[in-house]
């Protein structure tokens, strides 16, 4: 499939310098939420219960265009922090600038892994997306034209949201069960979606009685693999990729392994006929969907590739 690169630059690093002779140095300001001209901004929106007795409330932050009838595309959007941490607020200034091109877009909430370990955070996140669905005459959005997107471990919920579409077991028990959680397109964000990786599998195998831990062995409620390899396979979105998998698009930074881990899992896509786009962000850290240098880039990326498959 293609592969979209912004620019290619050949770097020569000079030790004394540290900087590519005559190229502007990057600008890592970080993007401010500020863009809500022509917005209509709805905060804390519960879009779930996760307990039978209804004390555990989940909510969303959404952002729609103020003008026009729609319905519009939307995107539920997921925020990063390793499973442990992060706000929806994170993701608030690509939430506004995407709401601004024409797209709905929702921020949920999840259960980090202090609170409840994997599957839970794939079951808020699909709940998420059977929220999007059920409020599409509320939030105008077009019921069929549905995308996930996310960064980081929230990349890694997008990749199996997309990935599972259809897959029943991973529904969990929230609200809305009665309307599908598939969505049309996924994007991913330097997200992990192999985490049976041999590689991974040692890195948190190693850090068993580590004082440091693991993000992903706290994700995998503190199972290391030794004990219980098989929830490392439950929890990867690459053994998922299915006929119902939608299109999806990945995006790198190229300071950030880029494409590495994507090969296998866009390989499968292949398998299965499905479109598929990789975007290096040239020199981006991790996460560089944060700061000016990439912003509007990933913006460009992503309003591209759904005009194009959504």
């Amino acid at each position: 499939m293609r592969i979209l690169v912004f620019l290619i630059v050949v770097m020569v690093v000079f030790p004394a310098m540290g900087q590519v002779p005559g190229r502007p140095s990057l600008n890592k300001t970080k993007v401010r939420p500020t863009m809500t001209e022509g917005l209509r901004v709805e905060g804390s929106v519960v879009f779930t219960y996760v307990d039978e007795k209804k004390r555990r409330r989940l909510s969303a932050d959404i952002y729609s265009p103020a003008e026009g009838n729609g319905p519009f595309p939307a995107i539920v959007m997921y925020f990063g922090g390793g499973w442990q941490n992060g706000r929806p607020a994170l993701f608030a200034p690509l939430a506004q600038r995407l709401a601004q091109l024409g797209y709905v877009t929702v921020v949920p909430e999840y259960r980090l892994s202090g609170e409840a370990p994997f599957p839970a955070a794939v079951h808020d996140a699909k709940a998420a997306v059977r929220f999007t669905r059920k409020s599409a005459r509320r939030f105008k959005v077009d019921p069929d034209r549905i995308a996930c997107m996310g960064g980081s471990a929230g990349g890694h919920l997008a990749g199996f949201v997309g990935a599972s579409n259809g897959v029943e077991r991973f529904e969990g028990a929230g609200e809305h069960r009665e309307v599908s959680s598939e969505v049309q397109a996924a994007i991913v964000m330097c997200g992990p979606m192999d985490l049976f990786d041999p590689v991974i599998l040692a890195r948190v195998e190693k850090a068993v009685g580590n004082p440091n831990g693991d993000a992903i062995l706290d994700f995998m409620g503190g199972e290391p693999p030794s004990k219980n390899k098989a929830i490392y396979r439950e929890a990867s979105p690459i053994f998922y990729v299915s006929a119902a998998t939608p299109p999806m698009l990945f995006i790198d930074g190229e300071n950030d392994r880029p494409e590495i881990r994507y090969v296998d899992f866009r390989k499968k896509l292949d398998s299965f006929g499905k479109a598929h786009d990789f975007v290096l962000m040239p020199q981006g850290p991790h996460p560089f969907w944060v700061y000016e240098e990439w912003f509007e880039p990933t913006v460009q990326a992503v309003d591209a590739f759904l005009k194009k498959n959504m």
